[in-house]
């Protein structure tokens, strides 16, 4: 189990909350501490595909965005300290006077910070510490709230330019204030003949998508499929210059799980390889096969991952035939056809 859920459980224990009004549950996992809520009125709000599946799974209402105001806001940390305040600063805002916001943050997460972050917020807070993780509570109270401070935070979790180019992303996208140099590395050798219909896998902000859509004048469907929302909302916003021209499909969809579409002429990607700390191959064998699986015969796929990751088995194992590009700053990039 998630510790910063089993955290919040053992809190839950101790500390019950009777505020009148609804829960809304930022960065909501699955987790016993659901159950204490059992006739209330909870939304998770979730915008990563696979967990959002999981919590829909228990019969919670899951939701991407709510402006809802609660009685109770509970906070999952996450790596992304700039998409943690800015939850913070949402609960705040939407509390109702004298609701009670609750975050739960792994140490390992910047718990401590986060917790002093959180009481100037809020002119301050309580804490309670249980494996390795911190929760740490405050009742809203107007008199104290530092509404500059929510303000900046609020700002600061939005959509935004990503330095020296003209996309936008927001804190909780990977990469998401910088190109990562595995796809710049990818883009540098993207053809610029792909045509037909197409997708991009893991797509992101639509980095990959936006370079080979002006490379390539005939591509003339393209399919972005991301686990993340945010990351999607800001793909629409990166991709509408070619929305005129190009068929494009956005969809939020846990590739994993393989694809909705076949017969694609093309495919390109940069593969996740964490799910936490430690690599796991496994998510980018399963992105391959995915790819491999939704191409039509003699269609190809362009792909960039770490260099010591073992993919040349995977491509042998789906009868593709594939060679490397370019190997360098730690990465390969391949070419493989069906």
């Amino acid at each position: 189990m998630n510790p910063q859920a089993s955290a919040l459980d053992k809190f839950l224990d101790q500390h019950a909350f009777q505020s009148e009004g609804d829960i809304l549950i930022f960065r909501a996992v699955p987790g016993d501490y659901l159950r204490r809520f059992a006739g209330r009125t909870v939304l998770c709000r979730q915008t990563y595909k696979p967990d959002a599946e999981a919590l829909a799974g228990l019969g919670v209402e899951v939701v991407t965005d709510s402006d809802a105001p609660a009685g109770l806001c509970i906070v999952f940390a996450t790596k992304h300290k700039e998409e943690t305040l800015y939850h913070m600063a949402r609960a705040a805002s939407q509390l109702h006077e004298g609701g009670s916001l609750v975050v739960t943050a792994a140490n390992d997460l910047g718990a401590s910070s986060l917790e002093k972050r959180c009481a100037e917020l809020l002119g301050g807070v309580q804490s309670f510490s249980k494996h390795k993780c911190r929760v740490f509570w405050g009742a809203k109270a107007s008199a104290r709230l530092d509404r500059a401070l929510m303000a900046s935070w609020l700002r600061g979790g939005e959509l935004q330019p990503i330095p020296g180019t003209d996309l936008v992303s927001r804190p909780g996208v990977f990469s998401w204030n910088r190109i990562d140099p595995g796809s710049r590395l990818l883009a540098e050798y993207l053809p610029d003949d792909l045509a037909g219909c197409g997708a991009d896998l893991g797509a992101g902000y639509g980095y990959l998508s936006r370079t080979l859509l002006a490379r390539s004048s005939a591509v003339a469907e393209l399919h972005l499929f991301e686990a993340e929302h945010k990351a999607l909302e800001a793909a629409r916003l990166n991709l509408a210059g070619f929305a005129s021209s190009v068929r494009l499909h956005f969809h939020w969809h846990d590739v994993t799980a393989g694809l909705p579409v076949e017969r694609l002429d093309f495919v390109v990607m940069n593969p996740p390889f964490h799910a936490g700390r430690d690599a796991e191959p496994g998510l980018g064998r399963a992105f391959i096969r995915a790819a491999l699986t939704s191409l039509r015969p003699g269609g190809c796929l362009y792909f960039v991952a770490n260099r010591h990751l073992p993919y040349e088995e995977t491509i042998r194992g789906l009868a593709g035939s594939g060679k490397t590009l370019a190997e360098r700053e730690g990465y390969k990039v391949m070419k493989v056809w069906k």
